[in-house]
């Protein structure tokens, strides 16, 4: 994030000032990053560890229970998905608010300059942004659920 502020310093900041949101578009494009791998990360971890727990399930010479499954593995795991999953939720709220709140400088741009082509294309970023939290969303929603069918076996 350092370097696309650092490089967007060195560029025309003329319209910053027309729509400081668009300092806000940046920021939320590095979480949108930073989540996506470790969402990957958790997810590639939980993978195979739900292999591991089918196969076992599907075995029928490991029925007695002393299968040497890693639970504390599974626990740590699923405590990884329930806060990636708070932060999507919460992420999302804040596009939310971010979005309402950018839809009132629409209503009221400011005088004397022609700020509407930057404000429509901030209101446009912020759109993409929104969308990439809600996928996120589902994406920790659909990983909590598997989540939950592995215990459930």
């Amino acid at each position: 994030m350092r370097d696309r502020f650092k490089r967007l310093w060195k560029t025309d900041l003329s319209k910053v000032p027309v729509d400081p949101f668009s300092l806000f578009v940046i920021c939320l494009d590095e979480l949108w990053l930073q989540a996506q791998g470790t969402v990957r990360a958790v997810s590639d971890v939980f993978n195979a560890m739900e292999r591991t727990a089918l196969d076992l399930a599907a075995s029928s010479t490991n029925r007695d229970g002393d299968d040497g499954y890693d639970f504390v593995g599974l626990h740590n795991i699923a405590k990884h998905i329930i806060y990636l999953k708070e932060n999507s939720e919460a992420a999302s709220m804040t596009m939310t608010h971010l979005e309402a709140l950018h839809r009132e400088l629409l209503k009221r741009p400011p005088q004397g300059q022609d700020a509407m082509p930057t404000l429509h294309m901030t209101s446009q970023m912020l759109a993409q942004k929104a969308v990439q939290f809600e996928v996120w969303k589902l994406r920790m929603t659909s990983l909590q659920q598997r989540m939950q069918n592995i215990i459930n076996l």
